[in-house]
């Protein structure tokens, strides 16, 4: 997977590695029966700083998964959250100050109560939300969702079940899961038959070096990244229909585009 804000050096190192983390993600969860062939892209749309922080991992996982899956995510919930390895969302900072934000822009915009923001359940004890935002809350017009895993989060956001694995391996039939799954196996057997017109097992080590040898110029080009930034987050609200796989982080949408490998 290739971060573009890491390609082109407006990514700092910690937003890098949260980047990094979502690899660790899709192997364990989807990369058991079958290697993880995938080509996938991330993006802050129409950013022109530098990036740099965590706690938009979760963010960018979300919209891979609603680029795998083919499933639209709601766009007047923001996210923010990093996001662990195994799935699962730990708290950030400022949490307090961007529920507010993004308050404050849908408030302005017109309170349609579906607006909200998802935020790490670890962070519920940090919260000091203002009266009005309280009041709003209390009232439903707006919504503070604290979520302890990926798929808690995701959904919320496609509101559709996430799946969880049965005895076999697989998930439920329509989940979120089971689609991201299949898109997975589909590009895996992509793989295979590209391979073997190319001639059987030379054509799979010709892929699989074509693989690593990008593999090893995204490692490069991260080494070469700057590791000091200045970390930036506002906050406004989106509820306009936008296209699938992009999450609301604010003025900053993150956009996911995935395919499988030999595709590009």
């Amino acid at each position: 997977m290739l971060s573009i804000e890491r390609e082109i050096e407006l990514s700092g190192a910690i937003h890098s590695k949260g980047f990094l983390i979502l690899s660790g993600y899709l192997a364990g969860k989807y990369a058991q029966a079958a290697p993880l062939a995938l080509q996938a892209t991330i993006t802050f749309e129409q950013t022109y700083d530098e990036v740099d922080g965590d706690s938009a991992s979760s963010t960018e996982l979300y919209a891979l998964l609603s680029s795998l899956s083919g499933l639209p995510l709601r766009q007047g919930i923001a996210v923010t959250g990093s996001v662990g390895q195994h799935g699962e969302i730990q708290a950030v900072g400022g949490v307090t100050r961007k529920i507010e934000g993004f308050f404050a822009t849908c408030k302005a915009r017109g309170l349609t109560g579906e607006q909200g923001v998802i935020v790490p359940r670890s962070n519920l004890a940090n919260l000091m939300l203002r009266p009005e935002v309280v009041e709003a809350v209390r009232a439903g017009a707006f919504h503070v969702w604290a979520v302890q895993t990926v798929d808690e989060g995701i959904e919320l956001l496609t509101g559709r079940p996430a799946g969880s694995p049965r005895a076999d391996g697989t998930y439920p039939e329509g989940s979120v899961n089971a689609l991201v799954a299949a898109r997975l196996g589909d590009y895996a057997d992509r793989v295979r038959t590209f391979a073997s017109g190319d001639g059987g097992p030379a054509g799979d080590t010709a892929v699989l070096g074509r693989l690593a040898r990008r593999s090893d110029r995204a490692t490069a080009a991260g080494q070469r990244r700057r590791t000091a930034f200045r970390s930036s987050t506002p906050l406004s609200g989106r509820s306009a229909s936008v296209p699938t796989s992009t999450v609301s982080l604010g003025e900053r949408p993150v956009v996911a585009k995935t395919s499988w490998p030999a595709g590009r």
